[in-house]
């Protein structure tokens, strides 16, 4: 490297500099790793609808029909998921790394996916103002040097009433991984050059030694079972920072955001094993912790819970949204008022055969994929589109605390357990009754699809 060179590397700002340090580092483990399969929904507003439940709205008016939607720091696949789960969205997927990209170009090419956008792009430099109706930007502002100036870049591209779903690491969840990092580092600290190659191995070489205590699957009996790039991101990623809710609604709010409500991701939602709301056997510790705003008692629950809490994956507004938040209370008295139907469509999937491509499976499968069991399950078998919630649970001798309430609309009206859809007002919106109903019975003959049991593909 001649002088001039050196000389411009050191006036690089600290974000250039670890955008440089990140896009080596996914060039080299491109995550995640390819999937057996990506599925997608045959009811196109399937998927839009349960989202505006996920946050209160029974109406639909959150999420627009066919919304503009960035996935900020995308990889190699959660643009193209975005795509199919939102088809008639147009979707942009932005990242440093070319490889990830490419990755992601040639499975959307596969599956035939057009309303994606790929771009190789830092968001720490992005020009976009007020464009996107949503964006999501998961497990990527804390590699930033400066999160809060990256996250002011992604405020900056939301539309004032649009939605912004985050993640970052979960501090106490995060605590071993990092000391495992920590201890890598310094073993190449003395080395005269980065060396990525070098710091997996040795990653890899201390795990078959002593076992990483909350990341216990990976063990020495199966560590060359897990994906090369997984192990990298988690043990030994150059950039991390962590949070706790305390710290991440602190972060939101400098920035120019409010907390919204948890966000159905992919792995906590999946059981209902991690909720964000306490259960006390005593009745006025109970009270007083339920009689606490939202974000209080959830930053409460992080604290309690330690590394058991669920990550911090939350849906996020502009603090002058013209849509004011409302509480969980509020939208489980709503819910209480509403009339629902069974929620249903067919899921298809593309399969990755033996030569590496991805080819549509002939398979159709009733989605949801099972039905909901106890009380969620009962209340799913009375639901008939005329009684509002209310009166089928007390129908069913079910109480209509807060707790339970609470407990039900999540086990039966999100993305994660997509059982139910709200009937809103007629008003000739798409989600009037007659368009669900007809939807619905025109896309599946629901009375056949019960009888339909979940099956392996065992064939393309």
């Amino acid at each position: 490297m001649n002088q001039t060179e050196t000389i411009n590397e050191r006036q690089l700002s600290a974000a250039e500099l670890i955008d440089e340090s990140n896009t080596r580092f996914y060039e080299r483990f491109p995550f995640p790793w390819r999937p057996a399969k990506f599925d997608f929904l045959v009811d196109p507003d399937f998927q839009t609808v349960m989202f505006n439940q996920n946050i209160g709205d029974w109406e639909g008016h959150t999420l627009p029909e066919k919304p503009s939607i960035w996935v900020a720091g995308c990889g190699t696949n959660s643009a193209l998921i975005t795509a199919l789960t939102f088809p008639k969205a147009t979707v942009l997927g932005s990242d440093l790394s070319s490889e990830s990209l490419g990755l992601c170009a040639s499975s959307a090419k596969e599956l035939g996916v057009t309303n994606l956008e790929l771009r190789r792009e830092s968001i720490n430099g992005v020009p976009y103002k007020e464009q996107f109706d949503y964006i999501i930007c998961n497990g990527v502002i804390h590699h930033n040097a400066d999160p809060a100036a990256t996250l002011r870049k992604l405020v900056g591209a939301l539309k004032r009433d649009g939605v912004m779903e985050l993640m970052v690491y979960n501090l106490y969840e995060r605590l071993a991984t990092t000391a495992f990092g920590n201890a890598i580092k310094l073993l190449s600290s003395n080395d005269a050059a980065p060396d990525l190659d070098r710091d997996i191995l040795r990653a890899k070489q201390v795990i078959a030694d002593f076992q990483v205590t909350n990341f216990a699957m990976v063990t020495k009996g199966n560590i060359d079972e897990y994906p090369e790039c997984l192990l990298a991101d988690t043990f030994i990623q150059p950039n991390e920072g962590s949070f706790t809710l305390d710290t991440f609604e602190e972060l939101g709010n400098v920035c120019g955001l409010e907390v919204l409500h948890p966000a159905c991701d992919h792995f906590d939602n999946i059981t209902t094993d991690t909720p964000w709301n306490l259960s006390f056997t005593n009745p006025d510790l109970q009270r007083d912790y339920y009689a606490l705003p939202d974000v209080r008692r959830w930053r409460i629950t992080n604290h309690v819970l330690f590394e058991r809490s669920p990550q911090l994956w939350f849906y996020f507004q502009r603090q002058d949204s013209r849509r004011p938040r409302r509480s969980e209370q509020t939208i489980c008295a709503e819910f209480l008022k509403q009339k629902f139907v069974r929620g249903g469509t067919l899921q298809r999937s593309y399969i990755r055969n033996a030569e590496g491509s991805y080819v549509l499976s002939t398979t159709q499968l009733a989605y949801p994929l099972a039905t909901p069991k106890g009380d969620a399950g009962a209340i799913y078998k009375a639901v008939d589109g005329q009684k509002t919630m209310e009166q089928i649970m007390t129908q069913l001798d079910q109480p209509v605390t807060f707790q339970h309430v609470n407990k039900m609309r999540l086990q039966l009206t999100t993305t994660a357990h997509p059982y139910l859809r709200a009937l809103p007002k007629l008003n000739g919106n798409r989600n009037s009754p007659a368009d669900v109903f007809k939807r619905t019975n025109a896309e599946l003959n629901l009375k056949k699809l019960k009888e339909i049991k979940p099956k392996p593909v065992s064939h393309v």
